[in-house]
């Protein structure tokens, strides 16, 4: 299972146990994928759902709140799919409450009442609580949400229906310590979380704790890998200036050589001069190591820049004859 089915299978599973907390879960649900149908004066409240369990959660949410009008004649949600033309996730699951009354009721009860069709805000009442709040932005995830893979990136977002609203939730994210920010995309107002720390705060929010840890253990591990990459990286950059320098001082070398052969340098420099030409690939270090004695890596360095200046030397002299 990826990880945003995850999430939201975790998600679908957080039922709230405060009835305050329900209304506000049920007010963001409807707020994001609901509409207002009307007929002849009669309101039926209807809900459109890609994900099954969604779906459920939102008919337990209403039969919760709604529990004793249920018992009475005339109260009707039921839930069915059909097959929707050239969508990824094949059924579409709608939720409809038919009764005018209960309907009407409910819609005051969650703050959506309006004759028009929903409101697309927040009634302060309705998220007065922080655990309201928790459960508001849980729902609103739930209707609109999306997560990326963490070992991916670091990228969730909400796509909701008018620009106040996302400002709004932006604001109820900030009261948790969570930086969002709102972009424009095909008439609707995205709110996205780009930092990790941020994705993290709002699983803890929602209470998606499964997802909080496997979205921590990909933070470990694509923090290992990144330090991984980062000493690879500096031994490939440290090997490549050893190599380079090597290179230099075998044609410094050579060049002595061919002009005036190794065996005129000084004893010293003619020791380093030789085992260099043996051992093209060793660092000073190891150079120092063969030398007998031994010397540091510091003098082995003092060594080859007194040949660097003698090729140099040599280099200005054939520079002048010609």
């Amino acid at each position: 299972m990826d990880f945003y089915s995850l999430m939201k299978d975790e998600l679908v599973r957080a039922m709230p146990e405060r009835d305050c907390c329900r209304v506000a879960e049920l007010s963001a649900l409807l707020i994001a994928d609901g509409v207002i149908r009307t007929s002849e004066g009669r309101v039926c409240i209807v809900v459109s759902e890609t994900h099954a369990g969604v779906a459920r959660k939102v008919v337990s949410l209403i039969r919760d709140l709604e529990r004793p009008a249920l018992e009475r004649p005339g109260v009707e949600v039921s839930v069915r799919n059909r097959k929707r033309k050239g969508a990824p996730r094949g059924n579409l699951y709608v939720v409809r409450m038919v009764n005018h009354d209960e309907a009407v009721d409910l819609l005051d009860r969650l703050g959506l009442a309006r004759q028009d069709g929903l409101v697309r805000g927040v009634e302060p009442r309705v998220v007065a609580r922080r655990c309201c709040k928790r459960a508001y932005i849980r729902g609103i995830f739930l209707g609109a949400g999306y997560v990326t893979d963490p070992s991916r990136g670091y990228h969730l977002e909400m796509a909701i229906l008018g620009l106040e609203h996302a400002q709004y939730i932006c604001g109820l994210l900030a009261e948790f310590g969570i930086r969002a920010r709102v972009v424009p995309r095909r008439g609707r107002s995205v709110v996205y979380l780009k930092d990790g720390d941020d994705i993290v705060e709002m699983l803890r929010v929602m209470q998606a704790s499964s997802a909080l840890l496997e979205l921590e253990n990909a933070r470990i591990l694509r923090s290992i890998r990144g330090d991984v990459n980062r000493l690879v990286n500096a031994e490939n950059a440290n090997l490549g200036k050893t190599v380079d320098a090597s290179l230099d001082q075998i044609r410094n070398i050579q060049l002595i050589d061919d002009v005036m052969g190794i065996r005129r340098l000084p004893p010293a420099l003619a020791a380093a001069a030789s085992l260099r030409l043996e051992n093209p690939e060793a660092s000073l270090a190891e150079l120092g190591a063969m030398l007998s004695p031994p010397v540091s890596k510091s003098g082995v360095n003092h060594r080859m820049r007194r040949i660097a200046r003698i090729a140099d030397d040599i280099r200005l002299t054939n520079r002048r004859e010609r």
